[in-house]
């Protein structure tokens, strides 16, 4: 049930980037402006081609499996999402259903759940333009939460959101997890990545230049060399900040 890639590689982005994700995890992928954390993202939901290296899902090639099936397993969202249509927040939601034939009843389901996971509910029949940025996001993470994927990417998905809204959303991710999805993000937020991740991926320069536990992968050492900030860690597990 592992997404893997192997020796990956990406002109000017990524440089030889091997590592195996397991799923009922919440892996954060960090790193400076630049690092390659959005190309490492977009290369594991197969949207980009690398140069060299392979990516694998359950054993299975990445670039065998039909749009469909990557649809099903692997969930996608971008840093900035558009919508080229003013559609309602349902409909939207109801569009990560489009790669399933599961039946109405199951389909409308999945939708309700997503729309009452991100708090949506009052604003199912409101056009995405009468929507304010931070609830756009959440109705953009519906449509992919409503798609059930075994797998769920997002890029910067806490970006534009109010801190209750942030809050409640790492515990959507933790739920998923702890239902035996996988869960890859990509955060800014290193005290977000600390305090709610299972494993840390830093990124630096294209290359892996930490990857474990989030002490590890985040200790003062590593912030010092790899984001060139003197800092120090203050607070009890589950809730520390960061002090410059």
């Amino acid at each position: 049930m592992s997404l893997a890639a192997q020796n990956l590689s990406l002109t000017g982005r990524l440089n030889g980037v091997s590592l195996t994700l397991n799923p009922g995890e919440v892996t954060a992928i960090c790193g400076p402006n630049g690092a390659g954390k959005s190309s490492l993202l977009s290369c594991l939901a197969g949207l980009l081609e690398p140069a060299r290296g392979a990516l694998a899902l359950d054993g299975a090639p990445l670039n065998t499996l039909t749009p469909r099936e990557r649809a099903r397993a692997l969930g996608y969202l971008p840093q900035q999402g558009e919508v080229a249509w003013d559609l309602s927040v349902e409909t939207l939601a109801g569009l990560g259903r489009l790669p399933w034939s599961a039946g109405i009843a199951a389909d409308r389901a999945a939708v309700e759940a997503a729309l009452t996971a991100l708090d949506l509910e009052q604003f199912r029949a409101r056009p995405m333009s009468q929507l304010s940025g931070g609830e756009q996001a959440r109705a953009l993470l519906a449509r992919v939460l409503a798609g059930e994927p075994r797998w769920l990417l997002a890029d910067e998905p806490l970006a534009n959101l109010d801190l209750a809204h942030q809050l409640a959303l790492l515990r959507q991710f933790r739920t998923l997890a702890g239902q035996g999805a996988g869960v890859v993000l990509v955060l800014h937020d290193l005290a977000q990545a600390m305090n709610h991740a299972d494993r840390v991926v830093v990124l630096d320069g294209g290359v892996i230049a930490a990857d474990g536990s989030p002490d590890v992968a985040l200790s003062e050492a590593v912030i010092a060399r790899v984001w060139k900030v003197q800092a120090r860690w203050l607070g009890d597990p589950g809730q520390r900040a960061l002090a410059t």
